[in-house]
């Protein structure tokens, strides 16, 4: 039975995914509050105290909506020192035919990855430091590879055709 690829790791109780990051659902709910428990009587406030002092009413609710809202940036910075997010970080170790496999699925996205010989010598030189010059080299090969397979299909193809 072939082994299925690994999956991210499901989140744990009581976590939940929030704009891309892993955080707390007692931890978000806790935020909330503590930016709608700064922001309403912020603007109560504010508003209160500029509408008794400008005749303007209209410029006295929106000065109070800024208070509002610098009130909601406060709650959100008290928020993010409170509470750090809780990232699910895996690592796992790629034999080398994993690793070339990775490469070419880059290679075959809409930007490609680029080729060997438009490195300079300090690229070329960290890719063999970090030992991935060869798997980008194999990698590029195996493209080459497929490209002239999948151009001769195409004329065989085509000269088929009457």
């Amino acid at each position: 039975m072939p082994e299925k690829p690994p999956q991210s790791a499901p989140l744990e109780q009581g976590l939940v995914e929030v704009w891309g990051d892993t955080v707390s659902e007692k931890h978000v709910k806790i935020s909330v509050l503590l930016g709608a428990g700064l922001a309403v009587p912020s603007f109560l406030v504010a508003k209160s105290a500029f509408s008794a002092g400008m005749e303007n009413q209209d410029l006295a609710r929106t000065y109070a909506m800024l208070a509002g809202l610098a009130a909601c940036l406060v709650a959100a910075v008290i928020s993010a020192r409170l509470f750090e997010p809780k990232r699910i970080v895996t690592e796992q170790t790629l034999d080398r035919e994993q690793q070339v496999q990775a490469a070419l699925d880059l290679a075959r996205q809409p930007l490609g990855m680029g080729r060997l010989d438009e490195l300079d010598d300090a690229g070329r030189d960290e890719l063999r430091k970090l030992g991935l010059y060869e798997v980008f080299e194999e990698a590029e090969r195996r493209l080459e590879a497929e490209k002239r397979g999948g151009q001769e299909g195409l004329t065989a193809t085509a000269g088929d055709v009457r």
